[in-house]
C-alpha cells in the first residue's frame, strides 16, 4: 500500500472519528475540513462523484469546488444530513469510510438513515477521485476491496 502524506493525513482524520463518538458531525461542518483537505492533496483533473445506488446515473462536479456543489445539490430536500463514521478499509489504491448517514427532509421532518460510503482514489500520490457511495458494494468494488 502506498505509504504518502495525503493518505497519511486523510487516515490520521478518519481514525480520529472511529476512536471518538463516531459523529462526523452535519454538512456544514464537515465540507470545510475537507474542502481543506482537498485543497492540500487534490491531484490535477480532481473529480468528484455522487454514485446513487444502481441503476441510477452518476453525478460528476471537476475540482475541489465541485465536491460543495456535488453536496449543495444532492442535500438540498434536507434540513440536516449528518454521518457517523463506521469502518476503514484500504485497498492499495484506495481508501474508503463507511458510514451512516441521517438526514432530517425539509418537508415534514422524516429522518432517513442510509449505510453508505466514502471512497478517496489516489494517483501519485494525490486524491485523483472522491465518490460517494449510497450502495456499500458499489463503493467495495470502486475501492478494490
Amino acid at each position: 500500500m502506498a505509504d504518502s502524506e495525503a493518505r497519511r493525513a486523510l487516515l490520521g482524520a478518519l481514525e480520529a472519528f472511529l476512536e471518538g463518538d463516531r459523529s462526523m458531525g452535519d454538512l456544514d461542518q464537515v465540507l470545510p475540513v475537507l474542502d481543506g483537505y482537498l485543497r492540500s492533496f487534490a491531484a490535477p483533473g480532481f473529480v468528484c462523484a455522487m454514485v446513487p445506488i444502481p441503476p441510477g446515473p452518476v453525478a460528476e462536479y471537476e475540482g475541489v469546488d465541485g465536491v460543495t456543489r456535488a453536496w449543495r445539490d444532492w442535500g438540498e430536500t434536507f434540513e440536516t444530513i449528518r454521518a457517523d463514521a463506521e469502518e476503514i478499509r484500504q485497498s492499495e489504491d484506495a481508501v474508503a469510510l463507511f458510514v451512516n448517514q441521517i438526514a432530517v427532509t425539509k418537508h415534514g421532518g422524516v429522518e432517513m438513515t442510509k449505510q453508505s460510503a466514502m471512497v478517496w482514489l489516489f494517483e501519485n500520490d494525490l486524491v485523483r477521485r472522491l465518490e460517494f457511495h449510497l450502495d456499500r458494494e458499489a463503493a467495495i468494488g470502486a475501492a478494490g476491496l
